[in-house]
C-alpha cells in the first residue's frame, strides 16, 4: 500500500479506525474520550529529524486529537495526514 510514495520527515499519514471501547494496555478509554481523540493505524512515516526525531513505525496505533488531522485522499483510500507534535500516544 502507497508504494513509492513519500511524506515530508515530521509526518505520519494515518488510516482512522473506529473502536469502540477500545483497551489500551491496562488503560481502558471511556466514551467520553471518543469526542476529544482519534485513534488511527500508521501507514507511512517521514524519516525525522535531528529535533524531531520518528517515534512512531508504521503498523503502530496512536491517538490523536480530531482536529490535527488534515484528510488525504488518494487512490487507496481516505488517511490523515499528522504532525509528530500531534501525536498524543501510541503502542
Amino acid at each position: 500500500m502507497l508504494k513509492g510514495k513519500k511524506i515530508l520527515p515530521t509526518k505520519v499519514l494515518v488510516k482512522k479506525i473506529d473502536e469502540k471501547k477500545e483497551k489500551i494496555g491496562t488503560i481502558f478509554i471511556p466514551d467520553s474520550a471518543e469526542e476529544v481523540t482519534s485513534v488511527g493505524e500508521v501507514v507511512l512515516t517521514g524519516s525525522g529529524t535531528t529535533t524531531v526525531p520518528m517515534c512512531v513505525s508504521v503498523g503502530n496505533r496512536v491517538m490523536y486529537p480530531p482536529r490535527a488531522p488534515q484528510r488525504v485522499k488518494t487512490e487507496e483510500g481516505d488517511f490523515f495526514l499528522l504532525s509528530m507534535q500531534d501525536i498524543l500516544l501510541f503502542w
